[in-house]
């Protein structure tokens, strides 16, 4: 069974999923139409997964006007 990774995230950065901003809730709902059915603590290894990538300076992540951290690809050039 696929299991939610920095790699399937690295992937949609790559696909351009990124491209514009995105909340969490658009992450998942993205996830979920691939068939990764995330909910309770999954969420909470989503962000996790997502702070990693931001570590890893392949995305940002900053907080819309209702306090909500919203993600989008880093642009290299």
């Amino acid at each position: 069974m696929a299991s939610i990774s920095k790699e399937l995230l690295k992937k949609l950065v790559n696909d351009g999923f990124f491209d514009t901003e995105k909340s969490i809730e658009e992450v998942v709902a993205r996830l979920d139409q691939k068939g990764f059915s995330i909910s309770g603590k999954k969420i909470s290894l989503l962000s996790q997964l997502l702070t990693f990538l931001c570590q890893e300076e392949i995305i940002i992540r900053e907080k819309d006007e209702q306090g909500k951290w919203r993600y989008k690809k880093i642009n290299n050039g």
